[in-house]
């Protein structure tokens, strides 16, 4: 669907995808900032991050130019970066703060998990304009 000469596009979350390593760690390195192979007990942020559905009332959109970016039909919000993605910078900062205070990353992600969250990304195939 166009609006305003903008794309809606519709998202087809798979919960069995499974990116590659490559996927994970460019992720880590680009988005969330880790520092490999410092950062490598942190990868678990990345894995369920890159894998995470949009928010309720998110949706992926491109400009006139192509570009994508986020918009939020209740708030009115709109970001180019994914809208969970600060979630999983902040979730990286605690872990890194656990451990410069002795607590350390368990390597393993804990029992609460973000709110659902889509798929990354401009050129995802789980992207697909809206044909309603």
């Amino acid at each position: 669907m166009m609006i305003n000469d903008q794309l809606i596009l519709e998202e087809e979350y798979d919960e069995a995808y499974d990116p590659t390593e490559e996927e994970i760690r460019e992720y880590a390195l680009e988005v969330l900032g880790l520092q490999l192979p410092k950062d490598e007990g942190l990868l678990w942020i990345a894995r369920e991050g890159i894998n995470a559905p949009l928010p309720e009332d998110w949706k992926p959109c491109q400009d006139g130019n192509g570009d994508i970016y986020y918009f939020n039909f209740a708030t009115g919000d709109s970001v180019w970066d994914h809208p969970c993605d600060e979630y999983y910078r902040k979730m990286v900062q605690e872990e890194r703060d656990k451990k410069k205070q002795g607590g350390g990353s368990s390597g393993k992600k804990p029992g609460k998990k973000k709110k659902d969250k889509k798929e990354k990304g401009g050129n995802s195939p789980a992207l697909k304009a809206q044909t309603q």
